[in-house]
């Protein structure tokens, strides 16, 4: 009788240990951390193909996708460590998939450095890109020789949303990025510009008639923006699909900071690459 129940008291024990440690684990995966595999080439030579990295989610704050506006649909965040930084690499969900307006897809992500923060005046020129009129000191991890740019099918050097306007993903802008409680006039530009994160923000749609702009069918001359936006861009500059060809981030769509790699491995292959492991992200 005694072994019985020093039995049970040891399953018990066992499966308690068990609930605990899913709980902790799934409350740091919601809260704290994840962790993600990198697809392509599109961050190199910061990020490579293979590479698993640790996300914080901290930074800017653990979101709860099932919490939060259910009239806008907008998940709950919480309070972070601290905001986001420019120049720091993200993991987000990709604000246009398959599609030219903003939608929320939470299964889809990318992973980009944040080159452009809210209020900030942005334009690519030659491959380098300005912030405010001043060079970014990140051009280093960002630009490409020109003849890289200029040897590629024009369809790739044009963005679709943007070729009203005769930008390339070389030479872009200027292009000012709003922030929380930014207003902005409606013209033959910004309609181009800030139609997409508009009818993100408001469900409705914005028209354009003989100079005139309607937004559902009333006449809408200015716009003051809910939400912070950013500019992301890929490190390696020729073969990233990211602001330059589909707009600026909303910032409910961003998980948190890249922190480092924990684990490297070859695409398609089983060789490890050990120097890769626990590097920071920078």
């Amino acid at each position: 009788m005694k072994r019985t129940t020093n039995n049970k008291r040891d399953i018990f024990s066992i499966a308690l240990a068990a609930i605990v440690t899913v709980v902790i684990v799934v409350t740091l995966r919601i809260l704290v951390f994840a962790s993600f595999k990198i697809p392509s080439f599109s961050m190199e030579p910061t990020l490579y193909a293979g590479d698993f990295i640790v996300v914080n989610k901290l930074i800017p704050g653990p979101r709860i996708d099932f919490m939060g506006d259910n009239k806008a649909g907008r998940p709950y965040r919480l309070t972070g460590h601290r905001p986001i930084k420019r120049n720091e690499v993200l993991v987000f969900n990709d604000p246009y998939y398959k599609s030219r307006e903003i939608i929320q897809n939470w299964n889809a992500y990318y992973v980009k450095r944040c080159v452009g923060m809210p209020g900030d005046s942005l334009r690519i020129d030659g491959g380098i890109y300005y912030i405010n009129g001043q060079v970014n000191h990140i051009n280093d991890k960002l630009v490409e020789s020109s003849f890289r740019f200029q040897d590629m099918p024009p369809e790739y050097r044009i963005p679709g949303r943007f070729k009203e306007l005769g930008w390339t993903i070389d030479n872009f802008g200027p292009i000012y990025i709003p922030g929380r409680g930014d207003t902005v006039s409606l013209d033959a530009i910004n309609i181009h510009l800030y139609r997409p994160l508009i009818e993100y923000e408001t469900g409705g749609k914005l028209n354009e008639t003989e100079g005139s702009f309607f937004l559902n069918g009333k006449v809408i001359r200015h716009y003051r923006f809910k939400l912070n936006y950013y500019f992301m861009a890929g490190d390696r500059a020729t073969d990233s699909k990211d602001s330059r060809y589909w707009g600026l981030l909303p910032e409910d769509h961003i998980v948190g900071k890249v922190a480092y790699i924990w684990k490297s491995k070859e695409p398609g292959r089983q060789t490890y690459r050990f120097e890769r492991f626990f590097k920071a992200v920078e």
